[in-house]
């Protein structure tokens, strides 16, 4: 009986662990073969029938506790991406980041934070791609901790082992022979040498890697704040709109946010460009524009230039110092550009009083800060420049308000005239559209179409619309001649259109009441 006991145990211990991977060992087979199933769908087009298999193994995945990996990932996003289905991936991307942060082992955890990264940028999902970022950042370090841990262990191993040595062959050759102690002496300052220059070694890295994590903590602290912010205006935005739905006698439901919406609102209209190689400097002034602007980010001369001329920003702000050229000639060439002239530039400086000044004035900056910035201040000279451009709105509505009366006023930016006097040549011209303006002046429709909204708060067929009404509305005070006529003179199509758009632009008719009288 005892010998079978025996028999019995060794058994158990052979093969127990086989009969577990056996047991393991079918799901990975069903992981491989839906991954071979979807791989076969997505190249057969077949994408509906590749995300109810999708959907599927992440069930699948959920219920058996299966780790997601970087081509998983890749070829779920990518089957959501085909089907346009932002709510599931958005889940898939927020599922695969949980996994990442349950991986004990960094290898396989960076390597999907870093697919997580690439596929959350293209779903335009940046706050999550900040954290995966962060996250990768992290599990690098921890990586790179772990082999300098491995290799110093390695050195001091080898080292022991070369002292060691050295210990034994001197005991050796003390047999035979005795060290001179000039020789002893080289042995030890050698000796002595290595550890300082390895004590030296570790106090530098340990510096290094001191503000580096210290950088980390404080864009951690801004995003973090950025992060609640939106949150909290959110739910209160969420509050308002339920109050104000809901009548008086009924409670006000207020929802939970949705985790995977909490901070996806919708972008600002406006754009500010960035021209800043500091990412610390970067994230700090993007908290200040975000709840106003879209903001877009450059780190280098041409780079600032080229996304400056593609996405005509509504503000620039612009570091003095930058790689290569400084930031006073990305202003100077903004500012002296036809594209490009109409966009307020702030100057970041790191001088202080008259010398910050001159330096704005020479690069015809709009504003300058020198470095730090205040929040307060900064806010006040953005919302200053914002105001500012308002006003000009109303001056400009004051011009074509005047420009067909005796009290014509000027106007000093040679973009307008150069519009208003082609508009006026063209009234009678019923098929004039912006396209032939935008052409002379050598722009493309859609800088110039965002050029003129800039600089006026009109599109360009509401500007034409109101100069032909302008126009109209003088010709039928001096009663040049009867409505038709003049409606065929301003470029209308049908008395009756040309009545509508009079009535809807003066708010009355009275002057064509009284000329028909």
């Amino acid at each position: 009986m005892y010998r079978f006991t025996c028999i019995l145990f060794c058994i158990l211990i052979v093969f127990g662990p086989a009969s577990l991977w056996a047991q393991a060992n079918p799901v990975q087979d069903t992981l491989s073969n839906r991954m071979v199933l979807l791989t076969q769908l997505s190249q057969s087009g077949s994408y509906e029938q590749a995300e109810v298999e999708a959907e599927a193994m992440r069930a699948f995945m959920k219920r058996h506790q299966v780790p997601f990996t970087p081509k998983m990932v890749s070829l779920l996003s990518s089957i959501y991406r085909a089907n346009q289905d932002d709510r599931s991936a958005t889940r898939l991307l927020a599922e695969a980041e949980l996994s990442a942060r349950k991986d004990p082992n960094y290898v396989t955890k960076a390597t999907l934070l870093k697919t997580l990264v690439d596929e959350c940028r293209k779903w335009d999902l940046p706050d999550q791609a900040l954290t995966c970022q962060q996250l990768l950042a992290i599990a690098q370090d921890s990586i790179d901790a772990r082999d300098r841990r491995n290799t110093t262990a390695s050195l001091r191993t080898q080292l022991d082992s070369l002292s060691a040595l050295r210990r034994l062959d001197a005991s050796e050759q003390s047999k035979y022979l005795r060290i001179e102690r000039e020789q002893a002496m080289l042995i030890g300052a050698g000796v002595g040498l290595l550890f300082l220059l390895m004590f030296i070694g570790y106090f530098r890295s340990n510096d290094r890697w001191r503000k580096i994590m210290e950088k980390k903590e404080l864009e951690w602290d801004i995003m973090r704040s950025n992060l609640q912010y939106e949150a909290e205006m959110q739910q209160n935005a969420a509050v308002v709109e339920a109050t104000q739905a809901v009548p008086i006698s009924q409670p006000v439901p207020v929802s939970v946010p949705d985790p995977y919406t909490l901070y996806q609102g919708p972008k600002p209209e406006a754009i500010a460009l960035l021209i800043e190689p500091n990412r610390q400097v970067v994230l700090y002034l993007k908290s200040l524009l975000s709840d106003r602007f879209q903001v877009e980010t450059a780190n280098t001369f041409t780079e600032g230039m080229q996304l400056a001329t593609e996405l005509l920003p509504d503000l620039i702000v612009c570091d003095a110092l930058l790689n290569g050229k400084t930031g006073i000639e990305v202003a100077r060439q903004i500012k002296l550009s036809e594209r490009t002239n109409h966009i307020p530039v702030v100057l970041l400086t790191d001088k202080f009083g008259n010398e910050g000044k001159l330096d704005a004035l020479r690069a015809g900056a709009d504003a300058w800060f020198t470095r730090p910035v205040i929040d307060d201040e900064f806010d006040a000279s953005v919302q200053r420049l914002l105001d500012a451009r308002k006003i000009k709105h109303d001056q400009f509505n004051r011009f074509i308000q005047l420009y067909f009366t005796e009290n014509r006023v000027s106007i000093d930016e040679p973009f307008l005239l150069t519009t208003v006097q082609m508009i006026e040549q063209n009234l009678a011209n019923p098929d004039f559209m912006a396209d032939d303006i935008a052409r002379k002046l050598q722009l493309t429709k859609t800088h110039y179409v965002k050029k003129l909204k800039v600089l006026t708060g009109k599109e360009p067929i509401q500007l034409i619309r109101e100069m032909r009404l302008e126009k109209a509305k003088v010709l039928l005070e001096k009663r040049a001649g009867t409505p038709q006529a003049i409606s065929e003179l301003v470029g209308f199509s049908s008395p009756g259109t040309f009545a509508l758009a009079f009535k809807e632009y003066f708010g009355e008719n009275t002057l064509l009441l009284a000329y028909k009288s």
